[in-house]
């Protein structure tokens, strides 16, 4: 008894698996193809379901903003509240008709400095970019670099900062929040960009979602990270978002600068 005991454990000097263990083990390689299986549903589901909650732009917005929606969408998926940012930004894009207003203005003081240090005298070719293909141009920027960075969902106020810093430079907005006054046109775009966040867009993302996360904590960064994306100052040229928004829009520049001289 001994001896065939022994045999069924051992076969040419080799310890081998006794017949239970062996079908032991080919139940759990079923049962790990099965939870593979199941896992790849799993993934499959959230897919779906993630590009099911992608919140539906209006018809007015173009092809082109409607698929930088999307990889925003895909960077930001976990932050509804960002999502949503980005989501009524583009629609004001559009709302505000920022096709028929050139992208560089001369109101504030600073508003043409960084572009005349770019570009010299030749800065003011740059007003026949409109201001929906710039403010595209340096969102597109923005999403590419946060991604070829390999750390995109950490820098989603960055993104979002790059798509509103200059919506102040819209006529329509201007007249929204600042009516048609002598005081319309004294304040800087950078300037009026913020009051955008604050008096119009914030007041409708809070009557739309509060995901208890950032709707509170990220407003005021955002705004200051807009309001200051032509740095004053030492502190401000060191801020790392700052410096973010300062280099896709400088790249933009150069891209549209390029474009126009090619033409």
């Amino acid at each position: 008894m001994k001896d065939s005991q022994e045999f069924n454990n051992n076969f040419a000097g080799r310890k081998i698996l006794p017949i239970k263990t062996v079908e032991q083990l080919v139940a759990s390689h079923l049962v790990a193809e099965i939870l593979i299986e199941i896992r790849e549903e799993i993934e499959e589901m959230e897919k779906d379901n993630l590009e099911f909650l992608i919140p539906k732009l209006n018809e007015n917005v173009s092809e082109r903003a409607s698929k930088l929606f999307e990889k925003a969408f895909s960077i930001m998926k976990f932050k509804p509240s960002f999502v949503y940012m980005v989501k009524l930004g583009i629609e004001d894009i559009f709302k505000y008709k920022f096709s028929e207003d050139p992208s560089v203005t001369t109101v504030g003081g600073g508003d043409t400095a960084h572009l005349q240090k770019m570009f010299a005298t030749r800065f003011t070719d740059l007003s026949k970019i409109n201001l929906e293909d710039h403010t595209l141009n340096v969102f597109e920027n923005a999403l590419n670099m946060a991604e070829k960075s390999g750390r995109a969902s950490t820098m989603s106020l960055s993104i979002i900062a790059s798509l509103f810093h200059d919506f102040g430079k819209s006529s329509k907005i201007k007249k929204e929040l600042l009516g048609e006054g002598m005081q319309r046109g004294t304040k800087a775009h950078a300037e009026i960009s913020a009051l955008y966040l604050q008096d119009l867009l914030f007041l409708k993302l809070y009557n739309i979602i509060d995901d208890g996360y950032s709707i509170t904590e990220a407003t005021e960064r955002l705004e200051f990270l807009v309001k200051n994306h032509h740095p004053a100052n030492k502190d401000q040229k060191e801020d790392l978002e700052i410096a973010f928004i300062v280099n896709v829009d400088h790249e933009a520049r150069k891209q549209e600068f390029n474009s126009l001289r090619s033409k």
